[in-house]
């Protein structure tokens, strides 16, 4: 009986080989031929699964979305705080394998600027991020954790640029901005966000 499939395990497998390329040669060295030598694929095997290089970049893109809110959805909810400090742990270049997912993402996003399908995706994943945001802040106004003067969906776009800067700023200021001085001014800010009680441990 022939061997069974994984069609989204090797549409993985090539996504990760796309994060190779361009970790070490740049978002302008993808190709299928790159790709494929780089995965250990026929040119071939790899238009089977993505027929257009755009195809095979968008897909990397979704993944590595899919990645960070793998982590986001496996944050203990213990609180408002905790839960947005988690958020942001989960997508500032935290390790090795998350710094390679953000050096990889920004190239992506760079390149979103002449590629539609990269820029639907990358908007698609802004606004969920804002999405749960904004719930988060809308339960935390509700149960009067959130400062009285505050809207919640300002504030979801002002963390959320808050924790895009962060982000470039670990990345290319590494020598003097590292992943505990950010999440230290996530900390600021949240004290600034949330009212006293909300902010002690659960």
């Amino acid at each position: 009986m022939p061997k069974a499939v994984d069609h989204q395990a090797r549409r993985r497998e090539l996504a990760e080989a796309v994060w190779r390329v361009i970790s070490v040669d740049g978002v302008h060295r993808v190709s299928v031929r790159s790709v494929a030598a780089e995965s250990g694929w026929s040119t071939g095997s790899l238009r089977h699964y993505f027929p257009t290089q755009d195809a095979l970049l968008v897909f990397a893109m979704e993944l590595l979305a899919d990645k960070a809110k793998t982590r986001i959805a496996a944050i203990e909810d213990t609180g408002t705080r905790g839960v947005l400090r988690g958020i942001a742990h989960a997508l500032l270049p935290a390790g090795d394998e998350q710094s390679i997912e953000v050096e990889v993402w920004l190239a992506l996003l760079a390149r979103a600027q002449v590629d539609p399908g990269l820029r639907r995706a990358e908007r698609d994943n802004r606004e969920a991020l804002l999405a749960a945001l904004c719930g988060l802040l809308w339960r935390a106004a509700a149960q009067g954790e959130l400062a009285e003067d505050r809207q919640p969906e300002l504030e979801a776009v002002r963390l959320s640029a808050l924790i895009d800067g962060l982000t470039l700023a670990c990345v290319y200021s590494a020598e003097r901005i590292t992943v505990e001085a950010a999440l230290a001014v996530v900390d600021r800010h949240l004290d600034d966000l949330l009212n006293p009680a909300s902010t002690l441990p659960a």
